[in-house]
């Protein structure tokens, strides 16, 4: 995986590439810090260009989005591929996130 960021001030927004899996957790660890300290009132992961995700990704996701709710932090995961998205959907993100 490969991430990215693009903050503005409303939203940061990560942008997820290439493939999401258990060995991407020490990187996904500067998303969790970098949510912890936000003070924009939306969170997005753009995963246009996110090929796979597997259920320990899935997991650091809840935990993000769990991290930004408790800063009244709105949620959005933007441009998922339909396969994705559909996985994510059916695993109960729509209780943790919007999709765009």
């Amino acid at each position: 995986m490969q991430v990215s960021v693009r903050t503005a001030s409303q939203q940061r927004e990560f942008f997820i590439k290439g493939d999401f899996t258990a060995q991407d957790e020490k990187r996904f660890f500067d998303v969790f810090v970098q949510i912890r300290s936000m003070t924009e009132p939306q969170l997005a992961f753009n995963l246009a260009q996110c090929t796979f995700i597997d259920s320990a990704a899935m997991g650091m996701l809840v935990v993000a989005f769990e991290e930004a709710a408790k800063r009244n932090i709105f949620r959005l995961i933007r441009q998922a591929p339909a396969s994705l998205e559909g996985i994510l959907r059916s695993a109960g993100f729509d209780r943790f996130c919007s999709f765009q």
